[in-house]
């Protein structure tokens, strides 16, 4: 298996899994033309004849948290590897740029505990996250994901300030 940074030829690959799985809220819906904007953010994973397997993402808010996201792999990858494989690059990527805050909002929190994530029970101690995601997500007012750091939760936030995001969780709650 080869894990590498995403081409701008592997959108439709990326729109298509990613997507796959939007009906049913498990990730949210990504049109095309953003995909292509964010390519540089995706790290893919393929087998070795070149077939697609999984990708993610890294997003970057500032030099105090990155945001792990899309992390998706084909049915048929489920059990070899490709994400936890995909995982540790994305992870490696934000230690080479420095981040020591990474998080991300799942629904299987189980699968990352072994990279070294743990949950975080106040959402609103991710502002940044909250102010460039959830207010447009539309399961705001019903979210069920779980949100997980892994390192020390930032003291900054570069999007909005603490109380306000404390505000935007309370309401969503």
């Amino acid at each position: 298996m080869l894990v590498r940074k995403a081409l701008l030829h592997d959108a439709s690959n990326i729109y298509d899994l990613v997507n796959s799985l939007s009906g049913d809220g498990t990730l949210l819906k990504r049109p095309f033309a953003e995909i292509c904007e964010n390519i540089r953010d995706f790290t893919v994973a393929e087998s070795e004849g070149g077939v697609f397997l999984g990708c993610g993402a890294l997003h970057l808010y500032g030099p105090h948290l990155c945001e792990v996201r899309s992390i998706v792999v084909k049915p048929e990858a489920k059990s070899q590897g490709a994400g936890g494989a995909i995982i540790k690059a994305l992870i490696e990527e934000a230690e080479a740029h420095g981040i020591q805050s990474v998080c991300l909002f799942t629904r299987i929190p189980d699968f990352f505990f072994k990279f070294g994530f743990r949950i975080v029970e106040d959402k609103s101690e991710l502002p940044d996250k909250i102010f460039k995601d959830c207010q447009v997500c539309p399961r705001l007012h019903r979210c069920d994901e779980v949100a997980m750091v892994r390192g020390r939760i930032p003291r900054m936030s570069i999007l909005g300030p603490r109380h306000e995001a404390q505000e935007l969780v309370k309401l969503s709650g």
